[in-house]
């Protein structure tokens, strides 16, 4: 029985416990009702770990702990943590994080250092989502230049590789995180769709031709992470097929931020709040099996937040 499991049977026998209770007596008087605390947490101790695409650049307010990793407090490991209500929830998501900063310390984008992201599993962690792969062997901003270069300047052949070694790095993640946490429940979060698999838009200024092999290797990602995720002996979280019509192009319903840096709104080409709230209602119904009450902001419990001390 996982941490998650016995959480959930806790919570249950809670509330069989409750509803058994006598509301009276065989005596002259009646007992009073139980006093039932109703802001019961699941007992859950999550820890996520992922790049950009976890962390959430510029949507809304930033955390600070550390400022170099840009990580918003609306991030889909936030509302998680709200959703869950959490016993406890360490968030070392940092964008431009690569799997090797699992394991070694990071250099952000402010010139200081954040310890390496495997340190925050321990073996009372319950559930961790792993977020990340699309930086490695430069894949992501290869895509971004890509978009932009037009198709002669993007090596497909080359990306399609590197995309599928990653299946590779995914899998010793997964395995890395399992023996730090043998209870845990490790999930693998895959990336949403960024730009149209069909066509194209004003937006992006390029033509359908470009991005349709942007697109395919995209693609080939999301399958190798998928891979990795299950050899290794964890899930697999999809967001690809969820997010297909959400792309940059949805205007009203993109999931996604276009190419502009926009300040509180998200990175380019990053997800938006709303992609986040969907992301996070995809782990939620892998983890329960049921819908989310879905919130505006993440609020996860003040004392359940777990503040990441600097690297010495």
């Amino acid at each position: 029985m996982t941490g998650l499991h016995r959480a959930a049977a806790l919570l249950a026998a809670l509330v069989l416990a409750v509803s058994g209770c006598s509301t009276g007596n065989d005596g002259d008087g009646a007992l009073p009702d139980p006093v039932v605390e109703t802001e019961v947490t699941t007992g859950i101790d999550y820890v996520a770990l992922g790049d950009s695409f976890s962390a959430g650049p510029f949507i809304g307010a930033m955390r600070s702990d550390p400022e170099g990793c840009a990580r918003s407090r609306d991030n889909y490991p936030a509302f998680l943590a709200d959703w869950l209500d959490v016993e406890s929830y360490t968030d070392v998501t940092c964008s431009a994080a690569t799997t090797a900063d699992l394991y070694a310390p990071m250099v952000m984008f402010n010139g200081a250092t954040t310890g390496p992201q495997l340190d925050a599993v321990s073996a009372d962690t319950d559930l961790v989502t792993i977020g990340m792969g699309g930086n490695d062997f430069g894949i992501y901003d290869s895509l971004i230049r890509c978009q932009a270069g037009g198709a002669e300047a993007c090596p497909v052949a080359d990306l399609r590789a590197d995309a599928g070694k990653v299946a590779a790095r995914v899998e010793k993640a997964v395995r890395r995180v399992r023996q730090a946490a043998p209870e845990a429940e490790v999930l693998v979060v895959g990336y949403p769709d960024i730009l149209p698999t069909e066509g194209t838009c004003a937006a992006l200024g390029v033509s359908a031709d470009v991005l349709g092999p942007v697109a395919d290797v995209a693609g080939v990602l999301n399958a190798s992470l998928r891979r990795g995720a299950t050899a290794g002996g964890g899930s697999y979280v999809d967001l690809e097929g969820p997010s297909e019509g959400h792309d940059v192009c949805a205007r009203g319903r993109a999931w996604v931020n276009g190419p502009q840096f926009r300040l509180g709104v998200a990175a380019p080409f990053h997800p938006k709040v709303n992609g986040m709230r969907a992301a996070a209602g995809e782990v939620y119904r892998e983890v329960t099996g049921e819908e989310p009450e879905v919130t505006e902001h993440a609020e996860p419990d003040p004392d359940a937040i777990v503040l990441n001390e600097p690297a010495g």
